[in-house]
């Protein structure tokens, strides 16, 4: 459906509007035996200091009546004008509420327009988080579209939530394109491992003990950072750091509060519990026994809902530290370190044994690793978070609290990065060892 240009609006947007119509037209001729569907001309408000989520409907009808691993949503294609990319939270909502990350934050501090973007499972281009504006080709988001494939309806009203964070800067959509077909996002598993379907799933020892293994994926950090100057006008002193962490375990890692304390609230990405207290959380221990997987608890860290532009949701506390150390006669010495972050625990994506993004300590991960995909989270709910087995949880650069605030007078050089998970080891995994990521980085912007 097309929606009316605002009168208001700048007509310094018509011209590449112009030139991104025909393009996006063939674009929407790709959706190989599907059905397109498609919103256009909207107007994008700059942040206002509050909570605001631009919602753009899509209408969907006349499609079979559940998603399924033979048709479901295929490919997301759109083009925005903003002068600052990294600035925008792009979701999309399916009519049963399920929703997903397409690009959050993305094109550091001077990336400008997504142009003929697509984003599909397994996009030809890469992940979007690791990619560049304005972001032309086929992508995989920041997020997870196999979420969608739940046996839902597609038909009826989708939603792109578009939420602007940063003060400066206006936007338009041109056009958003839903494309629907027999080949949609779903996770492959070369042995199928669930809650419900055990039988497949392995476990490590007699104890039957199905513990995550939680660890930095090298190749988000080593791609995205960035040293501000001393003097930069908006981020000074700044080392902003990219973090994604990869559960490599025969198990998820979960956690939640007591049952008692949530109750039936918040099973999404709640926005409206603006409870400011924290609550403690468990962690559920999985064992597989004669085919049967139970589950034990331990209390563990707490959670809190976090307010901060671009979340509104729940966050577990403390649970990265990153530092900057020197290696000095051999022996470690500690030089700067940044407040505990805590984090939305979900699984944004997936490892893939074809993304050169899966490497971890020159290992490729994939739809080969045993209980692959065992879990499932996809929200920052109070009720339940965590990481499947195989997936990880990514926080871009530009996101808030993703840097180490270096002191006044910091001494340009060579340093270690490093960023440890679980820094005060509450949290039961099979192997801690491997929760300390480094990398060297060079400063040289600071004043002397």
């Amino acid at each position: 459906m097309g929606i009316k240009r605002e009168n208001n609006y700048s007509d310094s947007w018509q011209p590449l509007a112009t030139v991104v119509f025909f393009t996006i037209f063939l674009m929407g001729s790709i959706a190989l035996n599907g059905q397109v569907f498609k919103t256009s001309n909207i107007k994008l408000y700059d942040f206002f200091n509050t909570f605001f989520i631009k919602e753009i409907p899509i209408e969907v009808s006349g499609l079979p009546n559940h998603m399924t691993e033979n048709f479901g949503l295929e490919i997301v294609s759109f083009t925005i004008q903003h002068k600052r990319v990294s600035d925008l939270k792009i979701q999309l909502q399916s009519p049963d509420g399920t929703t997903v990350w397409v690009s959050n934050r993305n094109g550091g501090t001077t990336g400008e327009n997504y142009i003929n973007t697509q984003c599909r499972q397994y996009g030809k281009n890469g992940l979007i988080n690791n990619a560049a504006a304005p972001f032309t080709g086929s992508f995989t988001p920041s997020g997870e579209f196999s979420f969608f494939t739940n046996n839902s309806n597609p038909n009826g009203t989708w939603k792109l939530l578009v939420e602007d964070l940063q003060k400066g800067e206006e936007g338009f959509l041109d056009s958003v394109v839903l494309h629907f077909g027999n080949h949609p996002a779903f996770i492959k598993q070369r042995k199928y491992c669930s809650f419900s379907d055990p039988n497949l799933c392995t476990a490590a020892d007699k104890n039957g003990l199905l513990l995550p293994d939680l660890v930095i994926v090298p190749s988000f950090t080593k791609n995205q950072y960035q040293e501000f100057a001393y003097n930069d006008p908006m981020y000074p002193r700044q080392l902003k750091i990219a973090v994604a962490i990869a559960n490599i375990g025969l198990g998820p890692l979960e956690v939640a509060p007591d049952s008692v304390l949530a109750g039936n609230c918040c099973n999404g990405d709640s926005i409206k519990n603006m409870d400011a207290k924290r609550f403690d959380l468990y962690q559920k221990i999985y064992s597989l026994h004669k085919n049967k997987i139970t589950f034990g608890v331990k209390k563990t860290g707490t959670i809190y809902y976090e307010k901060m532009p671009g979340h509104h949701h729940f966050h577990v506390d403390d649970w990265i530290e990153m530092r900057l150390v020197k290696v000095v006669n051999g022996k470690r010495k500690l030089i700067c370190k940044g407040n505990k972050v805590s984090y939305c625990l979900f699984t944004t994506g997936m490892l893939y044994e074809k993304d050169s993004s899966s490497i971890i300590n020159k290992i490729q991960y994939g739809t080969n690793m045993s209980n692959y995909a065992l879990g499932e989270y996809y929200a920052c709910s109070l009720s339940k978070q965590g990481i499947s087995v195989g997936g990880y949880d990514y926080y871009g650069m530009m996101y808030e609290g993703q840097y180490l605030q270096l002191p006044q007078g910091f001494k340009n050089g060579s340093y270690f990065l490093e960023i440890e998970i679980d820094p005060d080891k509450k949290y039961t995994e099979s192997n801690k060892s491997n929760n300390t990521f480094r990398m060297p980085v060079t400063i040289s912007k600071q004043q002397q």
